[in-house]
């Protein structure tokens, strides 16, 4: 199981006013789930920020809710924010169960060397880097590990299929996604080479077209002398 990060809210009154609270540096929020009633919660906002950077809304949180017995473990499932200045205006967290399966993304994190990138002007084409999976809140990974070293080719690819998934973890992503691919690095210089010799030779052509046009212009000229 993931490790938990902790948070620690005070319960909301209804007529609170959000812009009131966040001049008291408090955020707004809401805590839901199955067989829950929901609850109007409030955080400080610097802590609240640092849990969403630790947690994002794939690690598990343990809640501590003032003047409540027990802590709730939560996930966070939604973050609204300011458009311009990017404050937190109020988030909503879902409360869980530890015999209830829940859907959530969890990290793709690479790992090893690819034999690959000696090939000169090899890379690492990323193309997944988060799993959708469904578990129980205790059988949550941190992260999904990918083995880097299966590349060993430019033929070679990691689709969801090839990673070790924990016991207890079921994977929604379509299992024949590709993770990583190699691709090479001087595909796109090659295809701007072909796109400057293309335009060297419309100057050309262009040059040409004018020199013809002003031989005419020129014969004319001397006859009328």
């Amino acid at each position: 199981m993931a490790s938990t990060i902790t948070l620690t809210a005070q319960p909301r009154a209804a007529d609170s006013r959000p812009r009131a609270l966040r001049r008291a540096q408090l955020v707004p929020g809401v805590l839901y789930g199955p067989q829950f009633d929901s609850r109007s919660l409030q955080f400080n906002t610097r802590e609240l920020g640092r849990v969403l950077r630790e947690a994002g809304t794939s690690a598990l949180i343990e809640l501590s809710i003032d003047g409540t017995d027990g802590n709730e473990i939560i996930l966070i499932r939604d973050i609204q924010r300011d458009p311009v200045t990017r404050a937190i205006l109020h988030v909503d967290l879902y409360r869980t169960q530890a015999d209830v399966a829940i859907r959530l993304q969890v990290p793709l994190v690479q790992h090893g060397e690819a034999p690959v990138l000696e090939i000169v002007g090899a890379y690492i084409n990323t193309q997944l880097d988060e799993l959708e999976i469904e578990c129980l809140p205790g059988n949550v990974p941190s992260a999904i590990t990918v083995d880097l070293t299966r590349l060993v080719d430019m033929e070679s690819a990691i689709t969801v299929a090839d990673l070790d998934i924990p016991e207890g973890v079921t994977v929604l992503t379509p299992i024949d996604s590709d993770v990583v691919r190699p691709a090479y690095a001087t595909m796109e210089v090659e295809e701007e080479v072909e796109e400057l010799e293309l335009g060297e030779e419309e100057l050309v052509e262009g040059a040409e077209g004018a020199e013809e046009e002003e031989a005419p212009a020129a014969e004319e000229d001397g006859e009328e002398e």
